[in-house]
């Protein structure tokens, strides 16, 4: 295929661009793919790296680098991280900034959110590709191949690939390395002056060293009170081997701390190896990577060698571990939703017989996962308006409406999100119950953002169903005497010889 030089490009997008050369015009199509993505992943990282050494970041973006560095690097496909970064840039300050903001937005229509036409197409091509059988016609092949060049031609005369934007394991002189996930713990140090997100940077360096285990064990050898019923259900779980136990505790309340110094000095190291900590809100501790990598350093010092894969070697019998591993993690419920979050790894750990003790705030999602469940809600449950708001902040963190996406529905949806969680919480202190559904209808809400609103306030309130209200049937005609909440649902069924199982859920404070 035809193709025309470029003098100036990485070596990345060199190989990509020759070996498109090499292929004949028909069968071109999965190296245009390639050289695409390239192009795409190019100028992602480069923007990534103009992004971290601003500082005008969002918690938001911030929160998706860390999921993006952890990932086994394999997570994302370069479409989507180019439109992330694309918002990243939109609001960035810089004359390199400025440089890359038309490689991104359409100026003449950047008011209007518009994405660059010409180079988001890039990551439409894969769907053609795949819709096409994989194969394309010559001629469209030829003709994504004239867009290609006109785009490199325009990075090319920005001299985009001459400037130095920064020094990172992803992005480095020549552009982007290939490599999104950070692979050393040293090279959390390269990101460390990148204003806030450098904070979460130096947490994360932080908590890969030996002062974080450290600082766990003096946490965690604390005094604390023993809790009886905790221990029965810790015994119940050992002696089974596997699954997951969780001590609810409120928000206000010491309980949670408390049941997790219980569990560290209650452990017989002698069949155990206990690993164990406190999961922050910030840094990598909630994710499924930090926790696979504590347990690696774990079993690699009990047994004396490198371990590669965690749980195919607990899985292998011949492993020759004479005790065995317990998970003990207290705040569990923190970054909860993110792609990458502990939880992902409860099914495996039950496969490989580790048991899991967390304590946690009272979330129905958390419920999942576990086997087992013990209530400590003994003491004052002190429900403030800072409290609520840090359960508001946490609930929705990794679910995409923050509202500082730029995105104006997402805006829309967080305000009216946090007016109704609000709006429950002054309606609870007054009248002690709410019905979701009977709330929505009297003041117009979607049920289903009230019942999100219900699951953020249940580690402060009761979580509970109810029967809807029943109807009486007139004997003589057959038809209900006054019009109930269940009517209409026998109305639409057509029949009421079926036992109504759907039941409201009630908020209750107790």
């Amino acid at each position: 295929m035809q193709f025309k030089n470029f003098d100036n490009l990485p070596n990345r997008l060199q190989t990509k661009i020759e070996a498109v050369r090499k292929e004949s015009d028909e069968y071109a199509a999965d190296e245009l793919i390639e050289l695409g993505e390239e192009i795409l992943s190019q100028l992602a990282a480069i923007g990534l790296a103009v992004y971290l050494q601003q500082e005008n970041q969002k918690e938001t973006f911030n929160d998706f680098v860390i999921s993006l560095f952890l990932s086994n690097g394999h997570e994302y496909n370069a479409g989507p991280l180019y439109r992330w970064v694309a918002n990243m840039l939109k609001e960035a300050k810089g004359k390199q900034a400025e440089l890359l903001r038309s490689f991104f937005w359409d100026t003449a229509a950047q008011g209007n959110e518009v994405l660059n036409s010409e180079i988001h197409q890039l990551a439409t091509l894969r769907n053609d590709v795949m819709h096409g059988f994989f194969v394309l016609p010559p001629e469209k092949n030829r003709e994504e191949a004239a867009k290609m060049e006109k785009i490199l031609s325009d990075l090319e005369q920005a001299n985009l690939f001459t400037q130095h934007f920064g020094q990172f394991h992803f992005c480095q002189q020549d552009g982007f390395t290939g490599q999104w996930n950070v692979i050393q713990e040293t090279e959390w140090k390269q990101l460390e002056s990148t204003f806030q997100f450098g904070e979460l940077a130096q947490r994360i360096t932080y908590e890969y060293s030996a002062a974080f285990v450290e600082e766990e064990l003096i946490k965690a050898s604390a005094a604390y009170v023993t809790i009886n019923s905790l221990q029965e259900k810790t015994d119940m779980l050992l002696q089974k081997g596997k699954g997951a136990l969780i001590a609810w505790f409120r928000p206000s309340s010491d309980n949670g701390i408390n049941d997790y110094r219980q569990w560290v000095q209650s452990i017989d190291a002698n069949q155990h190896i206990p690993v164990f900590y406190t999961i922050h809100e910030n840094g990598a501790t909630f994710t499924a990577t930090f926790l696979t990598q504590l347990l690696r350093k774990a079993l690699q010092k009990e047994r004396g060698k490198e371990i590669k894969d965690v749980f195919k070697f607990l899985k292998d019998d011949k492993n020759g571990l004479t005790k065995k591993p317990v998970l003990i993690l207290h705040n569990l419920h923190l970054g909860l939703f993110n792609k990458n979050h502990i939880t992902h790894l409860f099914n495996a750990c039950y496969e490989a017989s580790i048991p899991i003790l967390a304590t946690a705030w009272h979330y129905p999602y958390l419920k999942r996962f576990i086997n087992l469940e013990i209530v400590d809600y003994n003491g004052k449950n002190d429900i403030t308006k800072e409290l609520i708001s840090s359960s508001l902040h946490n609930y929705i963190r990794f679910k995409g409406v923050t509202g500082e996406n730029n995105q104006e529905q997402e805006k829309e949806g967080f305000s009216l999100l946090e007016k109704i969680v609000f709006q429950l919480h002054e309606t609870l202190e007054q009248e002690k119950q709410v019905v979701a559904r009977r709330f929505a209808d009297q003041h117009g809400y979607p049920i289903e953002f009230v019942h999100e609103a219900f699951s953020i306030l249940s580690p402060f309130y009761q979580l509970d169903r109810e029967e809807f209200i029943k109807d009486e049937i007139d004997e003589l005609y057959g038809f209900p005497k006054t019009i109930e909440e269940s009517s209409r649902i026998f109305l639409s069924l057509g029949r009421r010889d079926v036992k109504l199982e759907y039941k409201h859920k009630v908020l209750i404070k107790n």
